[in-house]
Formats: C-alpha cells, structure tokens, sequence
C-alpha cells in the first residue's frame, strides 16, 4: 500500500488498512525525496548526492514521544510542531527548545544529569538523518559540511536566545515575548492582525517559559487588557499589535526575521515525500 503526503495532511491511500508498513503515526518510513533523481529540499539532505547516511521521514501522533538516544541525528521538521525536553529529578518538565515548519535540531546525546526526549505537541512529520558512523563522508563533502554548520548555528542561536529569556527577563517580558515570536513563526496576517494557532497548552507554555500555567493565564490577561493580543480560546489568539508586544521586552523576538524561504523549502520537501512500505 502506498501513502502520499501533501501540504499538512497524511493521507493513506487505502483507508481501510492498517498495522506495521501502512505509515501510522509513529512508523519509521521510507523517504523518496531522498533519491538522486530527486534530491531534498530541507538544506541538509540535498547535499547528500544520493550517498549514506539516507534520510528517513518519521510521522509522529501528539503526544508522542522519542528517546533521544546516542548517536549524532539532525531533525528536520516538514510539518507539525515539536519540542526538546527534559525533566528534573523531582518530575518538572523543562521544554529546552521548541520547532515548528522548517526548523532543524540535534537532540544531545543521553547522560546521566539529564535525560532529552522529542515529544510532537501536533501532529507532525520530520526527516531524519542519523549521522552517526559518517564523520568521514561529512569530512569529505564541504557543502554537507557547510549545511550541517548552518544548523548546528541556528539551533545555538535560538538557544542562546533562550537562555538569555529566562535567565533576565521577567513574566511579562517572556510571555509577550513568546506570543511576538509564535506569531512570527507559525502567524497569519489578517485584517484583524496576526491569527495564530498554538499546539501548546497553557502548561506547556509554562514549562518552555520556566513559569506555572496559573501565572500564564495571568499574564495573557494582562496583555488582552493591554489590547495587544486578543484570545479567543486556550489555543487561539490574535495580536492586534505585533510592533508594541514586541516592544515589551528588552529583546528581539529570535524568529522576527523572515522565513518565508525555508518555509517554501520545507513545503516542498514535504510535497516530494512518499510513504510506503
């Protein structure tokens, strides 16, 4: 049986069939974007010229988690929104890093301070490419060499990024400024201002900003009653002024430069990929 993925949606050609090999969420699958005659879009898998390692397309069901492991992997995300976390001793969850549409990341390996699971917060889809064994065919392809630099760059920056969020900014700034980079990352501009769809509920939100969801549903009050951004459900939410939510905190939102072309990019890959058995 042959699945098709188009846009954002996984579609079975065979509705009825189900089990191992059918492209479940969750099943590792075969990516044919990957093949020279082809060749992947995501900046990465392009440069392979058709040699190991070979990509593979992962579909993941929400809630859905993935130990980290050992070895080196780069993550691409094609549709979908994930998360990097991690938990304390004591069963607090730490959301280190979040990606949506485009974005790429390596897991760390596992040891024994801290334990790095991938958990899908949607539906989503992502191309792994497990690059552990192949230090010589990296070695010897300057532009894969080049591609993987790039990402390990943006991944730092955003973590940095990060850091700098929880480690100075106040509630209100981490907050206003996570609603600015959401709307940036995954907003559609409307005539009412920037629509956006979150996969996150308030308690993943408070873990990824270091808050409780309790002083989160606070705080979006506060910006409602500021008229920056109006919520019209736990998951939904307007900003009628990206310029001054963006201005309540001390720094730039990491996302507020345009992705339009590795949105494009990922959009395309997307559309290359066949799931089969």
């Amino acid at each position: 049986m042959d699945c098709c993925l188009w846009g954002d949606s996984y579609q079975e050609t065979d509705p009825g069939a189900g089990g191992p090999g059918t492209g479940g969420p969750g099943e590792r699958i075969g990516c044919k974007a990957a093949e020279p005659s082809r060749g992947c879009v995501n900046g990465v898998c392009g440069q392979l010229g058709g040699g190991p390692p070979v990509p593979r397309l992962r579909s993941m069901a929400r809630g859905e988690r993935l130990e980290s492991g050992t070895g080196v992997r780069l993550w691409t995300v094609l549709s979908g929104t994930v998360a990097l976390c991690t938990a304390l001793a004591d069963g607090r969850r730490q959301i280190v890093c979040l990606a949506t549409r485009g974005d790429r990341f390596c897991p760390p390996d596992e040891d024994e301070s801290l334990n790095f699971w991938i958990e899908a917060l949607a539906p989503s889809h992502l191309c792994e490419l497990d690059l552990s064994g192949h230090a010589g065919t990296i070695a010897g392809n300057a532009s894969l060499s080049a591609a993987l630099f790039r990402a390990a760059r943006d991944q730092a920056r955003c973590i940095y990024a990060h850091l700098v969020t929880l480690g100075r900014l106040d509630g209100m700034e981490r907050v206003c400024l996570f609603l600015a980079d959401m709307a940036w990352r995954v907003g559609e501009h409307s005539a009412q201002g920037w629509r956006v769809r979150l996969p996150l509920a308030r308690e993943d939100i408070a873990d990824y900003l270091g808050l409780n969801a309790e002083t989160v549903s606070r705080i979006f009050s506060r910006v409602k009653k500021a008229r920056l951004a109006d919520f019209h459900s736990p998951t939904e939410y307007v900003v009628r002024d990206l310029a001054g939510l963006q201005n309540r905190a001390p720094i730039l939102a990491p996302h507020s430069a345009d992705k339009t072309a590795a949105q494009n990019a990922s959009g395309a890959a997307l559309q290359e990929m066949e799931v089969h058995r």
